[in-house]
């Protein structure tokens, strides 16, 4: 047998160990968002001293700021606050939490379907974000983005209204 006889098995285990750590690497920052969430509703400056989680994040994790604004706003998106009065805030995108958890989608597959809920009307989040979800299992960002603008099309054929201008 020859070296090249067995470099297919090696990359089937190279691609497998890849997908294992991705997956984890990306439970590990759902769960980092997770957290952050939690501290912003405890009050970051009382616990840490910090104007915000972001800023928090940055300091702890060395992360550019825009970076950790990013990951608190994605946090935000996919798990439920509290408002500074105490009412709750919820999750845009919970069954997309759950995936995120599970290591199951990306970061660029989580802000395409919390951006295209943030277009959708209240009543149909929970079964755009299902389909979104469903379809996400076997397809990457940009069709799930193209999905998306074919959901918002057919929720609202006529556009977005224009803009008043005096």
């Amino acid at each position: 047998m020859t070296d090249n006889a067995a470099l297919p098995s090696d990359a089937v285990v190279l691609a497998d160990r890849i997908g294992e750590l991705v997956a984890c690497m990306r439970t590990a920052e759902a769960e980092l968002g997770a957290l952050l969430v939690e501290i912003e509703q405890r009050g970051v400056m009382e616990l840490f001293g910090y104007r915000s989680a972001a800023r928090l994040l940055e300091h702890l994790a060395d992360v550019p700021k825009q970076a950790g604004e990013r990951m608190v706003k994605r946090a935000r998106a996919l798990h439920p606050g509290r408002n500074l009065d105490g009412s709750p805030i919820p999750a845009l995108a919970p069954a997309t939490g759950a995936a995120a958890l599970a290591g199951r989608v990306s970061n660029p597959m989580i802000d395409v379907i919390t951006g295209v809920l943030t277009q959708v009307p209240p009543e149909h989040h929970a079964g755009v974000e299902q389909n979104l979800l469903s379809f996400a299992a076997d397809a990457g960002h940009k069709q799930v983005a193209a999905l998306g603008a074919r959901i918002l099309a057919h929720l609202n054929p006529d556009g977005a209204e224009p803009a008043t201008t005096e």
